[in-house]
């Protein structure tokens, strides 16, 4: 029988190598932005104003004209992906405003903003909403209004445990909200009119949750079963801000995040910070686990 110390120690030694394992790899985080307006301007020539945006960047992918779609023959200008003109992930929906893509099999951390789309790529992205993307107190009857709701995508080659954390740069108390799908739609029509969290969540997932009016073509959206994590407003708020949800290694989620100051919606834009760190906790749980595993089975041998 193994001495309680000799397994105290072994125990300590897998704890340690679990560390060495998680610290020894290199992450490497890539944020892709589009550039190109709803109305089709091109944003891409953007490097002297964080805020300003030719027209309103709105995140069509298609940058109104043509079939919005992602192998590069589209009209939509990109940063951060294999081509000018190649939507992040090959997306072959209509909206989308950002990804980001986490590599090298030890999680990692990036950002998304107009200033790390500078840094990055000499080009100033719209990453920005307004006061309809979430109005926790429904004031002025804006609660939940789609329009400059910001859509991301995020994919990761590790399981493990997201964490997404806004900061407004404009404005001070801004609340983002957030809406999250295992998944990615191909809706080619995408209508910014309308309500999301309508009624806060308060009492849960409905079909009010969905950014995405009434389910729009069979087939082709994202469903409210699709949702894994979500911001409730009202008396009782909670995932305002930060939230996380557990991503699987392969899967490509969809993030819709908005945020709410008091005036109109298209003169109340509010430039964010969104931090995207991932941990891979189940990776770590199963060499802990093969570590134990090999302890039971000294202990067995020597009994």
């Amino acid at each position: 029988m193994i001495e309680p110390t000799k397994l105290a120690k072994a125990i300590a030694y897998a704890v340690a190598g679990l560390a060495l394992s998680t610290s020894g790899a290199s992450a490497n985080v890539t944020t892709m932005y589009n550039l190109s307006s709803s109305y089709g301007a091109d944003n891409s020539g953007n490097n002297s104003d964080p805020f300003n945006y030719g027209g309103g960047t709105d995140g069509w992918t298609n940058a109104g004209t043509g079939a919005a779609v992602g192998d590069g023959t589209g009209a939509s200008k990109w940063a951060g992906t294999s081509g000018a003109n190649n939507v992040a992930f090959g997306y072959t929906g209509a909206h989308l405003n950002w990804a980001v893509e986490i590599s090298g099999g030890n999680g990692g951390s990036g950002e998304i903003s107009a200033a790390d789309s500078y840094a990055r790529y000499g080009v100033y992205a719209d990453i920005d909403v307004a006061k309809g993307a979430w109005s926790d107190a429904a004031e002025s009857g804006a609660s939940g209004w789609r329009h400059d709701l910001d859509m991301g995508l995020f994919k990761s080659d590790t399981t493990g445990l997201v964490t997404l954390s806004a900061v407004g740069i404009q404005q001070a108390g801004t609340a983002f909200g957030f809406t999250i799908f295992d998944g990615v739609d191909s809706v080619t029509n995408y209508n910014h009119h309308g309500g999301w969290n309508s009624g806060n969540n308060a009492g849960g997932i409905t079909a009010s949750s969905s950014p995405y009016p009434n389910a729009i073509f069979a087939g082709t959206g994202l469903d409210v079963a699709d949702i894994v994590a979500y911001s409730v407003g009202g008396a009782n708020p909670s995932n305002l801000n930060t939230i996380t949800f557990n991503a699987l290694a392969g899967h490509t989620y969809t993030i819709f995040i908005g945020g709410y100051r008091n005036g109109e919606w298209g003169d109340t834009n509010d430039g964010y910070a969104l931090t995207v760190s991932q941990v891979p906790v189940p990776g770590a749980v199963w060499l802990f686990g093969s570590a134990l595993a090999g302890l039971i089975g000294l202990r067995r041998r020597q009994a």
